[in-house]
């Protein structure tokens, strides 16, 4: 048990290290919010993270949401932060746990849609993900998802999918792999703005010209200074208003080598991601 107080600054602040059940639904590609990418740039603070008026809607409403889910069930259950026992990067933040730890639940405050969807006796495809999570972490083989309404609600046990779950982990740690690495993640259509304006079709059209004859002539300048380095007989030569001069350089230092520092986090010392594009042919 943690005793971390949700939406807390320390709370905010160990999420951006950790994979948490509602980054589930992001990293499996079922959430209508945000991309991998996006996520991955939320994580190290390049992006600041989306807050709709339906999540803030969804927190003032949660503790009424409880108090019908207790009613409905006879349930008792409290808000709680918990970790996975083998994989520490592993988090969720549960709406509701009973003091035994045998029973979960993740409440939504839906709009339309998604609660004539949990009426119906099923969950939207998006939460899936966010409830295999948190069994994963919790242990356990179900838990409930309960959708509220100011006129209705809805509890829809979910059980455990086994072989979703170790899809899911290994999807997880191909994530929080980028994230330690600063290697953003494979960006699909929604992480680009499609452009049609004039003036960036023609500047476009302009780059790419000039990205030709730069990649023709850097071709052309390696392939001298090549034949310019075996005529040299590696000697310090000059000529027709060129001169070719021997350099000889440190080689760098493998750190992962040295081990008086693999038992120190050298992580702690990394200075802010730097932002940088890369621009390319589509």
């Amino acid at each position: 048990m943690s005793a971390l107080i949700q939406q807390s600054n320390e709370w905010l602040e160990l999420r951006k290290n950790k994979i948490g059940a509602s980054d589930a639904p992001v990293i499996m590609h079922v959430s209508p919010w945000k991309t991998p990418y996006q996520l991955w740039e939320e994580k190290l603070g390049l992006k600041e993270s989306f807050s709709s008026s339906a999540m803030k809607r969804g927190l003032e409403m949660e503790e009424s949401a409880r108090k019908a889910f207790e009613k409905e069930t006879g349930l008792v259950v409290f808000p709680q932060v918990l970790f996975h026992k083998e994989h520490e990067w592993m988090m969720a933040s549960l709406d509701g746990i009973d003091i035994e730890g045998k029973n979960i639940v993740e409440i939504k405050c839906p709009g339309k849609v998604d609660h004539e969807i949990a009426l119906s006796g099923n969950i939207p495809e998006k939460y899936f993900p966010q409830l295999q999570h948190q069994m994963a972490i919790c242990e356990l083989d179900k838990a409930y998802y309960f959708s509220y309404s100011d006129n209705s609600s809805k509890v829809i046990v979910v059980n455990r999918d086994e072989s979703y779950i170790k899809n899911m982990i290994c999807k997880e740690v191909e994530f929080y792999d980028c994230v330690q690495n600063l290697t953003a993640p494979r960006m699909i259509e929604r992480d680009f703005i499609q452009k049609e304006d004039d003036i960036w079709i023609e500047t476009a059209a302009k780059w790419k010209q000039i990205k030709n004859q730069m990649t023709q002539l850097e071709k052309e300048e390696e392939d001298l200074r090549s034949s310019l380095i075996c005529m040299s007989g590696k000697s310090n030569c000059k000529g027709g208003g060129i001169k070719l001069s021997k350099i000889v350089r440190k080689g760098s230092i493998d750190y992962k080598a040295i081990p008086e520092l693999k038992e120190i986090d050298l992580e702690k010392y990394r200075k802010t991601p730097i932002e940088m594009y890369r621009l390319e042919n589509d």
